[in-house]
C-alpha cells in the first residue's frame, strides 16, 4: 500500500506576533512621549498668556496714570494694588515700588535738575503667571 504524502505543517513560531507586539510597545512609548511633550507646552502657554495679559494690564495703567502716579516728590514709595487682567480676573498684591533720584541735564551748556522716577512692579501669582515672580521696570 502506498501512502500519500502530504507535505506536513511547520510549527508556527509566533516571529509575526512577537513583532507586533513590540511594534505597539513602542508606538505606546512614543505616544505617551507625545502626550507629555503636548501637556508640557500647553502649560507653558498657559504661563505666557497669563504674563502677557499682566504686561497689558502694567501698560495700560501707566499710559493711563502716567509713570510717575502715586510717586513720592523724592524717595521711595511702594503701593500695593490690584491687577484686573479681565472682567472676572483679578491679581491681588500688585507692588508698584517707585523710586525718584535727582539728575541733571546739561544740553549745550545750560545745566538743569529733573526728577527721574523708577518704577517696579512685581506680582507673584504660580497658578496663573507661573513660578516666580513678574517683575516690570522702566
Amino acid at each position: 500500500m502506498a501512502r500519500s504524502t502530504s507535505p506536513t505543517r511547520k510549527q508556527q513560531r509566533g516571529d509575526a506576533l512577537v513583532e507586533a507586539m513590540v511594534a505597539m510597545v513602542l508606538l505606546g512609548v512614543i505616544g505617551l512621549g507625545l502626550v507629555y511633550a503636548v501637556g508640557r507646552a500647553m502649560v507653558a502657554q498657559k504661563y505666557q498668556k497669563g504674563q502677557s495679559l499682566a504686561i497689558q494690564a502694567i501698560r495700560a495703567d501707566l499710559q493711563g496714570n502716567g509713570v510717575a502716579n502715586s510717586c513720592p516728590v523724592s524717595g521711595n514709595a511702594t503701593v500695593t494694588s490690584t491687577l484686573t487682567l479681565g472682567s472676572n480676573l483679578q491679581l491681588p498684591d500688585l507692588q508698584k515700588t517707585c523710586t525718584v533720584t535727582a539728575v541733571t541735564v546739561t544740553i549745550n551748556g545750560v545745566a538743569k535738575s529733573a526728577s527721574l522716577p523708577i518704577v517696579r512692579f512685581a506680582v507673584d501669582a504660580d497658578t496663573l503667571l507661573g513660578p516666580g515672580t513678574l517683575t516690570v521696570t522702566n
